[in-house]
């Protein structure tokens, strides 16, 4: 050990001032990045479990945590919870026990503990309370939707159908101000469709800013400008979107552009209608018909006319043996050919379009031309109906250069590798150090050592350092020295019994330590 001490203060002596600084800088360097490694790989990583989440129910969600022995984190004011990386599996299944996450609402889990002393009164608000926290789990379930709260009337029912009131519910959405009116509806009739009784008209839906987005301006057949607005913006920008890529398919990038203007009729109707045919549809038809037959005269004086008028006999209806007699009527009941409908005209057609096509003027003549019959023909354009195609042929705008995005910041690494790559970033800043190390003594070790000057030996007594800077003649008193010639033949001979003899050399040398 003593031995490796003393190697080790000659190398550092042999380093000079400039490799010994180079060391000491090289040490700290790496103590330092050791220390901040260490500081790494000892702090805990943790990944986002939930968020979103409602300040009750980050509460129930912590104490949950707490009571399965789960490390978590609180992020973004509450609204983001974070738990220790690996337990993710083990944190899930512990919300999963106490469902959760709810949104902060409770559920029909209110009567899994059953009380034999509730009132009628009591069991019928928490059944209210459990109806109202199932709806606003499911409509938070919805795209866009960040939150929700739901407050139900249920009347009790009543004797007399005169006296019963109808059920009402009021519900008030966070994030409502982004949904569009098909989403707004579906709320709606989710809600109406979940309590007994309850008309879609009966819900009142707002968003956080108060705004009234249920029951739309005109009732359940209309619609308000604002959903009229957002019907026409989405159905002109779905209708663009594919003309503009039948566009792009046939003239290429950035040679035609098409922007359209639809005006739709988004209020829905009733159209009832008779039609009378031209000609009446028989119902019933009757025929009456009389007969009355003579067979002629007998010997007898018949009754009638020629017994009773003697000069009926003379006459030519007289002299007549043989009389029929017949008269038919027929009665026919006409009815009348009515046809009698009823339409639901239902709401976005397209009253107008208006139509812009913008064409680059390196298109010719006779393909803007054919473009513009089929963007007339895939728009649906009638000039009848009052709509209007505009073709513009005009010089576009050459498109901007591409730039490189930048190189990104590093790949992303998983959770699981973080802290095998941190013994991994250990190792390598140890083995790095010691290669400079090494590499600095091993250049220090091919660099020759100065000859000690003469004057050196033969100086015997203690002299000042400015005289020996100075480098002049040394003081008389102590530049002659007339034992150095005896000192230097002794130095000389213990020398070569050294090489000679080592071992009776250490046995004296052992010896002189132990007389001492």
């Amino acid at each position: 050990m003593g031995e490796t001490s003393g190697k080790l203060k000659d190398t550092w002596r042999t380093l000079g001032p400039r490799g010994q600084l180079g060391v000491a800088a090289s040490g700290l360097l790496v103590v330092l990045t050791l220390f901040f490694l260490f500081q790494m790989a000892g702090k805990a990583s943790y990944s986002t479990l939930t968020s979103g989440l409602q300040a009750s129910e980050s509460a129930q969600i912590a104490k949950a945590l707490d009571a399965a022995g789960i490390k978590y984190q609180l992020k973004n004011g509450g609204t983001e919870i974070a738990v220790l990386s690996g337990s993710e599996s083990k944190a899930r299944l512990a919300l999963a026990a106490k469902n959760l996450p709810n949104g902060g609402h409770v559920g029909f889990e209110l009567f899994d503990k059953k009380s034999l002393g509730q009132t009628d009164f009591q069991q019928k608000v928490q059944y209210q309370r459990a109806l109202e926290g199932e709806i606003a789990r499911t409509v938070e379930q919805i795209q866009g939707v960040r939150g929700v709260d739901v407050q139900l009337v249920i009347p009790d029912d009543a004797l007399f159908l005169a006296d019963a009131t109808k059920a009402s519910a009021s519900v008030l959405v966070t994030g409502g101000s982004g949904l569009d009116g098909s989403t707004i509806s579906g709320i709606a009739h989710l809600v109406s469709s979940a309590v007994k009784g309850l008309d879609a008209e009966a819900v009142t839906i707002t968003d956080e800013t108060g705004t009234m987005l249920w029951p739309r301006a005109g009732g359940s057949g209309g619609a308000g400008p604002q959903a009229k607005l957002e019907a026409e913006q989405r159905y002109s920008s779905q209708l663009s979107s594919q003309i503009n890529a039948m566009l792009a398919t046939t003239l290429g990038a950035n040679k035609a552009q098409v922007r359209i203007h639809a005006d739709l009729n988004v209020d829905e109707s009733t159209l009832d209608k008779v039609t009378y045919a031209k000609k009446g549809t028989p119902l019933t038809a009757k025929t009456d018909q009389e007969s009355l037959k003579s067979a002629g005269t007998s010997a007898a004086t018949p009754a009638g006319a020629a017994s009773n008028i003697p000069a009926y006999a003379a006459t030519p209806a007289g002299q007549n043996a043989n009389s029929n007699y017949t008269h038919q009527t027929s009665t026919t009941d006409f009815g009348v050919d009515k046809t009698v409908s009823h339409t639901v005209i239902a709401a976005g057609a397209v009253n107008r379009l208006n139509v812009a096509l913008m064409v680059d003027k390196s298109i010719p003549a006779a393909q803007v031309a054919a473009l513009q019959k089929s963007v007339a023909a895939m728009a649906g354009v009638d000039p009848t109906r009052g709509d209007t195609l505009a073709v513009t042929t005009l010089a576009f705008a050459a498109p901007p250069k591409l730039v490189a995005p930048p190189a990104a910041g590093g790949l992303p690494i998983p959770p699981a590798m973080l802290g095998p790559l941190k013994w991994v970033g250990v190792l390598l800043g140890s083995g790095i150090f010691l290669f400079f190390l090494r590499k600095n003594l091993k250049r220090r070790e091919g660099e020759g050592v100065s000859l000690e000057p003469t004057w050196l030996s033969e100086i015997d007594r203690s002299v000042a350092v400015g005289a020996l800077e100075a480098g002049g003649p040394l003081p008389l008193d102590i530049a002659v020295d007339p034992n150095g010639e005896r000192r230097h033949q002794l130095k000389e001979q213990v020398q070569d019994i050294a090489r000679a003899h080592p071992e009776k050399i250490a046995l004296q040398i052992n010896q002189w330590m132990r007389e001492g």
